[in-house]
């Protein structure tokens, strides 16, 4: 079972002599808290980042392509020349479209690796961070546990005397 927030907030210590300090124990606590609550709104706005970032690039794909215009009939008594620039023309254009649609693939291409790098980055760096503070609670139980241990036997020693 995850440990969440108002877990931690709610947990309650039994007191026995000589135990821990309940107020250090609580204000321990608190700040394992706050730092629980600052990662998880931080994991928040990461993956609604990440969001924006895919409707922007959904946004950005290219359009699918339309078939070329018909050229409009040349009527005959239109000059030789007239039809060679015609013809220049659309194929400057068609070049142009190419051109602009493989800069367009490229520069979505670049846009996607380096965003979902760098989230993928910090998503590590947070996953890192949470696993540190779960390993350090559980040695800090751990510590817990033992010392409570130690001063059971300790009492039970103090009691046959």
């Amino acid at each position: 079972m995850p440990i969440t927030v108002p877990m931690i907030e709610e947990k309650e210590f039994k007191t026995k002599v000589r135990g821990y300090d309940p107020v250090e124990v609580d204000e321990f606590l608190d700040e394992i808290c706050d730092e629980m609550i600052v990662m998880q709104e931080e994991i928040a706005r990461l993956q609604a980042q990440l969001a924006q970032t895919k409707r922007d690039l959904a946004y950005v794909q290219p359009a699918p392509q339309r078939p070329a215009p018909a050229p409009a009939p040349v009527v005959q008594d239109v000059s030789e020349s007239a039809q060679k620039l015609m013809a220049n023309a659309q194929r400057l254009y068609d070049e142009t479209i190419a051109q602009a649609k493989e800069e367009a693939a490229a520069i979505v291409a670049k846009a996607k690796d380096s965003v979902s790098t760098e989230l993928l980055d910090k998503k590590d760096a947070l996953q890192k961070q949470v696993d540190d503070m779960q390993v350090n609670a559980k040695a800090y139980r751990q510590k817990v546990y033992s010392l409570m241990d130690e001063l059971r036997s300790l009492l039970d020693a103090a009691n046959l005397d």
